[in-house]
């Protein structure tokens, strides 16, 4: 029995980086997934597909757009049930009326304490940010494009990582919710 997978594309149709979302949905449909749909151009995708690891998921999609497109793209995968746990865990109920504020960053890796004692260290203004599971949740009153972390973090935690705002987080849940 397929299960739904949200997968999530790390720097593409940026600096340019790009992927039609077409040649995406025709190269992840060819590995035998159902119901692929794509959500705005930056690399989010719903499917259905027989259970297997999200490693296991990243990899045969990241080789179809190899094989696809010749492009190399970081992959993250979560379950739709892991995805439930990045909604319900969610530290800053602010999300739900300023959902531009809140972004979540996917971690494909924990962080060591070390790192992340580092990044208590910056100074983050009005900013706040707190680690739950395999997700950062950033908390940004000013905006993201005004971020003193947004653009810090990763390169702090040494751990590979995408950001979403809460918005797109919702909209890829109701997606997954649609198959």
């Amino acid at each position: 029995m397929n299960q739904t997978y949200i997968a999530l594309l790390r720097g593409i149709n940026v600096g340019g980086k790009v992927l039609k979302m077409a040649d995406l949905r025709q190269a992840v449909a060819g590995l035998g997934f159902e119901d692929v749909k794509t959500y705005l151009q930056s690399g989010n995708m719903v499917f259905r597909a027989p259970k297997a690891s999200n490693a296991e998921l990243a990899e045969r999609i990241a080789s179809a757009i190899k094989a696809h497109k010749a492009m190399d793209v970081k992959i993250m995968v979560r379950s739709v049930r892991e995805w439930d746990h990045v909604i319900t865990d969610n530290p800053y109920l602010q999300a739900e009326e300023k959902p531009k504020t809140v972004h979540a960053f996917i971690l494909d890796d924990q962080p060591g304490k070390d790192r992340i004692a580092i990044l208590r260290t910056k100074d983050a203004g009005s900013e706040e940010w707190t680690i739950v599971g395999d997700a950062l949740y950033l908390h940004t009153p000013e905006g993201l494009g005004q971020s003193v972390l947004g653009n810090i973090i990763e390169r702090t935690l040494k751990v590979p990582m995408t950001a979403r705002n809460w918005n797109t987080v919702k909209a890829l849940m109701a997606l997954a919710g649609s198959l």
